[in-house]
Order: structure tokens, then sequence, then C-alpha cells
């Protein structure tokens, strides 16, 4: 099995195609999360409340968006005999897809993740949340990551979907469980930042998934000779 591309330039002109398509949502996207980075910068409980919610929403949604339009949109729409008429293997479209997809979702979630941090650390909000965010943050890429690899490596729109649904329903009981877990729990409202055992363990975990989500869909598409 080749994992290596064909045509570097050829995967470089599919990636900006997916950029272009995207750009405009995109620029719409993160309009609504520097909003809601606002609402949470406010201060008031509720306020703050109702931007951490907006925040959350928004960055699952605009990468089920790039997802859905990037690859599940193009096979209902036929495309792959265009995509065959181009001097790329299977392994140029896989590497194509992925990075454009990362590409497009890692600029409102750097903005995110960013923007959060600053909030805790330049205001006098409890330090020692950072390691909290930071999962959530990696929890919700990883969610992102799993579900595009899923995307790419099944044809079937049905198990897309429910890949896409199963996944999102794992973000609200996570939030919960390391809010409540020991290491964590009694660091929140401190001070200081702490790197407990249990958030490197998690941490860890989170981009063990995301490698091995990459490995198995680069794997399914390496085994192809042809598109057929």
């Amino acid at each position: 099995m080749n994992w290596s591309v064909s045509d570097a330039a050829m995967v470089g002109k599919l990636i900006v195609k997916d950029w272009q398509v995207y750009q405009k949502q995109l620029a719409g996207y993160v309009a609504g999360l520097l909003l809601a980075l606002g609402l949470v910068g406010m201060g008031s409980p509720l306020l703050s409340a109702a931007g951490g919610l907006l925040l959350l929403v928004l960055l699952i949604v605009v990468g089920m968006f790039a997802i859905a339009s990037s690859i599940m949109s193009e096979r209902k729409e036929q495309t792959q005999p265009f995509v065959m008429s181009l001097p790329v293997t299977p392994m140029d479209v896989f590497w194509g897809k992925l990075l454009a997809n990362l590409a497009i979702y890692l600029v409102p979630f750097l903005l995110v993740t960013g923007g959060m941090l600053a909030m805790i650390l330049l205001t006098p909000s409890p330090d020692g949340a950072v390691p909290w965010m930071l999962l959530i943050a990696l929890f919700v890429l990883g969610n992102f990551v799993v579900t595009l690899c899923v995307a790419i490596a099944v044809d079937s729109e049905g198990w897309n979907t429910f890949a896409m649904l199963a996944l999102m329903t794992l973000i609200g009981p996570f939030i919960y469980w390391i809010t409540w877990m020991d290491g964590i729990r009694e660091h929140l409202k401190g001070d200081v930042i702490v790197w407990s055992p249990q958030v490197l363990g998690l941490i860890g975990g989170e981009l063990a998934v995301m490698a091995i989500a990459i490995l198995v869909a680069g794997w399914v598409h390496a085994r192809k000779t042809s598109f057929l």
C-alpha cells in the first residue's frame, strides 16, 4: 500500500478548490463565533453561558457543514466521474479532502481556543480552568476528525449521518464527566494551572483517537488501486 501522493500540485489544487467553495460560509461562521466570544467576555453569568453554548454549537455546525458540503454532497451530485478524469490517485483525493477540511475547520477552532485561553489568562477568571477548557476543545476537534475520517472512508450517507449524530451526543456527557473528575474538579476554581495525570492522560487519549482515525481512513484508501 502506497500512502504517498502522486501529484502534490494537484492535491494543492483540490485543497484550494474546497477552500474557495466554502470561504463565504466560513466567514459567516467566524462572525458568529466572534459574537459568541464577545458574549462570553462580558462577564455576566447569563451572557457568558449563552456565549459558551453558542460557541460550542457553532464549532460543531461549522465542522458538520464542511463535511456535508465537501464530501457528502459531492457524492450526491455524482461528481466522482470528474475527479476520476483528473491525474490523481485515491490517496491524492484522500489527502486533498483531509487537509482541505482540516484547514477549513482549524480557522474557527483556533480562533475560539485562542480567544478562550486569552480570556481566562488575561482576566480575573480562575487560571485553573485552562486544562478543563483545553480538554473540551480537543474533544470537539477529535469529534470533527473522527466524523471527517468516517465520511472519507465510508460511502454510505446513512452511516455518515449516524456517526455525526452519535459523536455529537457524546460532547455533553464528556463535559459533565471531566467537570467532576478527580484531578480536574478540585483545580477548576484555582489560580494555578495544574496538569494532573488525569488531564495528561485524557489529552494523550484524545490525540491518539485522532491519529488512529486518520490512519484507518488512510488505510482504507491506500488499499484502493483505482476509483472503481
